[in-house]
């Protein structure tokens, strides 16, 4: 009986064709916690998939979209907060179809849709609204929505994500708008789009996060995943804007206030197919002191771009 020996870099080689790609598939997993993915079908009365309207709602966790599914009525709608959604379906000569949806899982969730013909006669039901609760959630996380973070109040120029937190239960700002969770100090943790920031995030020090670029936060005042560490005092989890439409595109938000504050934003982005190309520019002042007052620092300015 034989035995034949692998040389050293064949060996090697077989132990990262095999491990490298589970640990590639493993990452993606230990994303985070709270965040899932609805994976859409929509078919007609024959079975066949079909082009459709899609809308979903969720009250509690302030989450409003409208998608349009492919010429196959498929749609994968990601990163979405856990919780109970309403899902409204349409697609014209084709009756509607609504249905609630629960995202609780990391992993994506599969939902078939069917759409019958519209019956001759008109039936109004009238039924509670089933997404204003999420009954699984415990009052330490918060979610704020599109609709909050459009209508918030006009904030001091860099202080637009700041002041969103502070809207939350349990936090507490600084003069120099640092955030602190339940009374700790510089424990708390900013998550960008899945990456975590591990930096200054007061107005002087660090980049502003404009809330205009936010699609929704996850504001984290106890219960806080693993993941980040057992010496958080709190996280904020920040999804920005997916902007998916195609050729040239932009925006320009501009802002003013007493004490010389004047701020503004501006955006262009050009898509085409899967490339996208953009372009950003910020900058404020304002001539409210950030200090503690003082003689000298009455008619202070600074500018941030």
């Amino acid at each position: 009986m034989s035995r034949r020996e692998l040389p050293v870099h064949d060996g090697v080689f077989a132990f990262t064709k095999i491990w490298v790609p589970l640990v590639l598939w493993i990452l993606p997993l230990s994303a985070q916690s709270n965040i899932g993915e609805l994976r859409l079908k929509v078919i007609d009365p024959n079975g066949l998939g079909v082009k459709s309207s899609v809308e979903l709602i969720s009250e509690a966790n302030h989450y409003q979209q409208s998608f349009l599914t492919d010429d196959a009525g498929a749609l994968d709608i990601r990163r979405l907060p856990f919780g109970v959604y309403s899902l409204e379906v349409l697609h014209e000569g084709l009756a509607p179809s609504s249905k609630s949806v629960e995202i609780q899982s990391a992993a994506p969730k599969q939902e078939g849709v069917q759409l019958n013909f519209a019956p001759l006669n008109t039936i109004v039901e009238v039924k509670e609204a089933a997404t204003l609760i999420d009954p699984r959630r415990t009052g330490s996380v918060n979610q704020v929505g599109a609709v909050a973070i459009a209508d918030r109040v006009t904030s001091l120029p860099g202080r637009s994500l700041q002041d969103l937190v502070n809207l939350q239960p349990g936090w507490l700002q600084e003069g120099n708008a640092v955030p602190h969770p339940r009374g700790s100090e510089y424990q708390t943790q900013f998550v960008l789009d899945g990456i975590p920031l591990t930096d200054n995030r007061s107005p002087g020090y660090g980049p502003e996060i404009e809330a205009d670029s936010l699609q929704s936060m996850s504001v984290y005042t106890a219960g806080i995943p693993a993941e980040y560490g057992r010496k958080m005092g709190g996280v904020v989890e920040v999804n920005t804007v997916r902007d998916n439409r195609q050729g040239i595109h932009g925006d320009v938000v501009l802002s003013g206030g007493s004490f010389d504050t004047a701020g503004g934003s501006s955006m262009l982005q050009f898509q085409q197919g899967k490339n996208t190309f953009g372009v950003t520019a910020a900058g404020a002042m304002t001539g409210r002191y950030l200090s503690p007052p003082g003689s000298g620092q009455l008619h202070q300015q600074r500018n941030y771009g």
